[in-house]
């Protein structure tokens, strides 16, 4: 009974004449007349709208790839019936084509896409052949491509030794199964190559040899890449040890008028090598010198310094004992 009330109020609230059956049926009539006349409005041409098109490119030129994304989207200037404009303003018209295979290009090399010479090819796209394309914006679109090019890369074995290296050493470079790998990717990205880095390991303790497959780690760059994902390394490992010889001092920049002679005449060289090495190394491999240029500069030196020079390879570590010497100068 109280839903029948509050409907019975909600009646008396209605003015009376909307209640009213002729009434109602104009009132039909009236909205129908106004939909028609929407709709045929709608279906004549002449109507001017600026719509956003997303953007797809096809027919890029083969082994060429953007280095910068292009533009997703043109804004079109479009002439033709309302139904046209709003189904491409409001229902997400499909996209539109852009063909690069024929790009044109400046004196300065630039690559780039015009809106007259594709005209005829957007419109095509369009669903009613009676809309026209007025303006693009922009009308001209450049590119920056690159050609996709091939070069053989150093590899960089990136690892991390834990154990003592005052005892142990790496013997010789790692080994790769081979020391560079193939890279695709643009002109622009090649040249920036150096290297490619392998993951990072750890070496928690010296061994004969040890044996890895490392991942090669590819660059953060766009169209780049390797022709294979990872390498095969071996290391090898020595103890080190100690030697020492007794080598005689040259003296160097000597004029013929002078003659030097050296106390010590003969230093001992403490070196140290990997074990694998050590019988190897012969005394007269190295070379000790006293320079008297060193005089030249300082008349009232007492001491000359001794140096090294070209020691073997395999040397780890070098060490004079004395480090220098005291000279007496005499005239032939």
């Amino acid at each position: 009974m109280k839903q029948q009330s509050e409907n019975k109020g909600f009646k008396l609230r209605i003015p009376p004449w909307l209640l009213d059956g002729n009434t109602r049926v104009r009132l039909l009539f009236i909205g129908l007349s106004l939909i028609l006349w929407f709709l045929i409005k709608l279906s004549k041409t002449g109507y001017v709208s600026t719509i956003d098109f997303a953007i797809e490119y096809s027919d890029l030129p083969k082994g060429m790839v953007f280095t910068e994304k292009p533009p997703k989207s043109l804004k079109i200037k479009l002439q033709g019936s309302g139904y046209n404009l709003i189904k491409y303003a409001w229902f997400n018209y499909r996209d539109l084509d852009v063909d690069l295979q024929n790009l044109e290009s400046n004196r300065k090399g630039q690559n780039y896409w015009t809106s007259e010479s594709s005209r005829n090819y957007l419109e095509a796209q369009l669903s009613d052949e009676n809309t026209r394309i007025l303006e693009v914006h922009p009308d001209t679109v450049f590119f920056k491509i690159s050609q996709l090019l091939t070069k053989a890369v150093p590899i960089k074995v990136r690892y991390k030794a834990l154990f003592d290296t005052n005892a142990y050493v790496l013997y010789g470079a790692p080994k790769l199964a081979q020391d560079s790998v193939w890279v695709e990717a643009p002109a622009n990205v090649l040249n920036r190559l150096n290297h490619i880095e392998t993951e990072m390991i750890t070496i928690p303790e010296a061994q004969d040899s040890l044996e890895f497959d490392l991942k090669l780690i590819a660059p953060d760059y766009p169209h780049l890449h390797l022709n294979q994902e990872s390498v095969e390394l071996k290391l090898y490992f020595s103890a080190l040890t100690e030697g020492k010889v007794q080598i005689p001092i040259t003296a160097i920049h000597l004029p013929d008028t002078v003659q030097m002679e050296l106390f010590p005449s003969q230093v001992e060289l403490t070196f140290r090598c990997a074990l694998r090495d050590y019988r190897d190394i012969r005394p007269e491999e190295f070379e000790v010198y006293a320079d008297y240029q060193e005089i030249v500069k300082n008349p009232e030196t007492r001491f000359l310094s001794l140096s090294t020079e070209n020691p073997p390879s395999q040397i780890r570590a070098l060490q004079l004992q004395p480090k220098r010497v005291e000279y007496l100068i005499s005239k032939p």
